[in-house]
């Protein structure tokens, strides 16, 4: 029988005073296989792991069970000592005494009896542990972004900075994103294009940094350190280098009536666009929802007008694969949709806009040329500014965005700038304005030119239309009402619509309002439950530019450091296998492995794991109903063997 040695630790006051462990170092040596039973003070202590690997080499153990802690907290720290006295670490059993038993048993002999139940299941089942060897491979030090946002260009830049390669995946055909409509940035009132150009050149002029706009990761299968990435790059149909942005084609376009979505609707474009003038790169795109070609015409008008012959009416899209060890997503995020309620009136009622259809006026290059206007093309004059739409609220978005306020403040100081003479109201449920500046741009405003209208829920005012000018009605005034000409309404941070189908490419999860959850909410904010896999930007949860690039480059920063140049990795040693003499082909692991690690041999007609991507989570075990799959350091003798040895067996 194998010689096995358990080894008790006090833990300090944690189990020594809510157990007897001198009665478990006394009941172990009675168990089948125990050689040697012994008490410690504090095992993870230096003094403690010195002693342990003397005890293992001196005694001669070929098995160890060690009752103490949970394995969470310092398996790893046993494993590591195990391998100092040249013994497998995996011939080593944890038995979690101190948060099973010592705390959360009150009575001391009825923590001691749970203990010795638990320290016989640990010896039945390391007398079955096999030794396993670790495996190292050369991970790849290239990395993936997906979204070219401020966040995803300052991950980008950060670490082709460190000379890695880096590929960049933007799903519309121009970098920038949301960050692109702001022609002012509060509280500065910096010039929002003149702040990211410097930026955007860097991303698309640095030599290892490969941007791919209109573009879009279709799969991913592999692990930190060795991903493959299948990208496709859809056809523009226009060729980058050739164009030159001269709106030629555009002109030419027969089809001139498409809602432009970068004016949030508020004008139109062709068929044939750039996305807005100063886009990176400047090229223009087709659209074949709309282009008459690709509706089944023979219309080529674009490709005649243009003078370079950048136009290529035969593209296909390109697919490509590339291989990485790192992943950031920064999709972004989107605008609460403001026709989910009603009553504000957006999308009846003419001159209700939102926060973005309001920069989309006030920017230089917009539909009204930076002038704010109503559609009847006159000036406001009066505006109403409320916060929190869709926000803090339980029915819609239960969190604040943290922008909100600050956004419409800087509305209401571009709007008194813009209409001298127009009355303005900042409607609010009680400001949020963190950050240096923010309280002095608040105070800034001219208290006369802008009221102050506080009310409890923004979200409840009922907006109606009366004799031309919007009719605001508040449900906490006793039914007071205040008439304007024009409304906008801050809409909550919502996240990016890509970013559930990203979530289940990468395996990372969602949290209960749509964002990525991160590994811990303020020790790991970039960090997801998937090794190599980290967030960026408002996809993790609503925040300004200034957070978003503080966490591009955290990001950037984690991958820099986990993914060391000339360092190797280690692979997962706790794989499953399958048993080729029971496996019955049915392929049902297949499909419920998350990492894509099990591939179909149809000559053999049996499944094959690859070892380098499983990651060991079990699942394919669970489901094969022939029992072919097997988990290392999990099989069903181990388990069984440690219930029997709980039960008395």
């Amino acid at each position: 029988m194998l010689k096995t040695g358990v080894l008790v630790c006090d833990c300090g006051p944690n189990i020594g005073e809510r157990i007897d462990t001198d009665a478990l170092v006394a009941y172990a040596m009675s168990l089948p296989g125990v050689v040697f039973s012994k008490r410690y003070g504090l095992l993870c202590s230096p003094d403690g792991k010195t002693q342990m690997v003397h005890d293992i080499r001196d005694r001669g153990l070929e098995r160890l069970v060690i009752v103490g802690c949970s394995p969470r907290e310092h398996e790893k720290t046993f494993m590591e000592v195990c391998t100092q006295a040249d013994m497998n670490p995996y011939l080593m059993q944890m038995v979690n005494v101190r948060e099973q038993c010592s705390w959360v048993v009150q009575d001391r002999e009825a923590a001691t009896a749970k203990a010795m139940i638990l320290l016989r299941a640990g010896v039945h089942r390391v007398a079955l542990h096999a030794p396993l060897e670790k495996q190292e491979m050369t991970a790849h030090g290239a990395a993936l972004v997906i979204g070219a946002g401020v966040a995803g260009i300052e991950a980008a830049l950060v670490l082709a900075k460190e000379g890695r390669d880096v590929y960049v995946v933007e799903k519309t055909p121009c970098v920038g994103g949301m960050a692109n409509r702001y022609e002012e940035v509060f509280p500065a009132m910096e010039c929002g294009s003149c702040m990211l150009e410097p930026k955007l050149d860097q991303l698309l002029h640095t030599e290892n940094i490969h941007v791919f706009p209109y573009a879009e990761v279709e799969d991913v299968v592999g692990f930190f350190g060795n991903y493959t990435v299948r990208i496709r790059k859809k056809a523009r149909s226009v060729e980058p280098s050739a164009c030159y942005g001269c709106d030629d084609c555009m002109k030419a376009c027969p089809v001139q009536d498409i809602p432009n979505e970068f004016n949030q609707g508020l004008d139109t474009r062709a068929a044939i666009y750039v996305p807005y003038p100063g886009a990176l790169p400047n090229a223009a795109v087709i659209d074949r929802d709309r282009c008459l070609h690709f509706q089944g015409t023979d219309c080529a008008a674009c490709a005649q007008a243009c003078p370079f012959g950048a136009i290529d009416l035969a593209a296909q899209d390109e697919v490509i694969e590339v291989e990485v060890g790192g992943v950031v997503l920064a999709p972004g995020f989107s605008q609460f949709d403001c026709t989910r309620i009603p009553s504000l009136g957006y999308g009846r009622i003419p001159e209700v806009y939102t926060g973005l259809d309001f920069e989309c006026l006030l920017a230089s290059s917009g539909p009204t040329g930076g002038e704010i206007r109503m559609k009847n093309g006159e000036a406001p004059s009066s505006i109403a500014f409320l916060h929190c739409i869709g926000s803090r609220s339980e029915e819609h978005d239960a969190y604040c965005s943290g922008t909100c306020c600050l956004s419409s403040v800087k509305f209401a100081h571009q709007a008194q700038d813009k209409l001298p003479g127009a009355q303005l109201y900042d409607v609010h449920a009680g400001h949020t304005i963190p950050g240096k500046g923010a309280l002095e741009f608040l105070r800034s405003l001219d208290k006369d030119r802008v009221r102050s209208i506080r009310t409890e829920d923004p979200s409840r005012i009922l907006v109606e239309e009366r004799d031309g000018t919007c009719q605001l009605t508040f449900p906490d005034g006793g039914g007071a009402t205040l008439q304007v000409d024009m409304v906008v309404l801050s809409a909550a941070m919502e996240p990016a619509p890509d970013t559930r189908r990203l979530a289940g490419l990468f395996k990372v999860p969602v949290d209960s309002f749509g964002f990525f959850r991160e590994e811990h909410g303020r020790l790991g904010a970039v960090n997801t439950n998937i090794e190599g896999v980290y967030i960026a930007g408002c996809a993790q949860g609503p925040k300004d530019i200034q957070g978003s690039v503080i966490q591009g480059a955290a990001a950037a920063g984690k991958i820099l450091s986990s993914l060391v140049r000339g360092e190797k990795i280690q692979l997962e040693t706790l794989t499953a296998y399958s048993d080729e003499e029971l496996c019955a082909g049915c392929k049902v692991c297949m499909s419920v492995c998350p990492y894509k690690a099990i591939t179909y041999d149809p000559e053999r007609r049996l499944v094959v794991v690859n070892e380098a991507l499983c990651r060991g989570c079990g699942t394919c075990t669970a489901a094969c109903g022939s029992g072919a799959m097997t988990s290392r350091h999990f099989t069903s003798g181990q388990v069984l063997a440690e219930i029997e040895g709980a039960f008395g067996g």
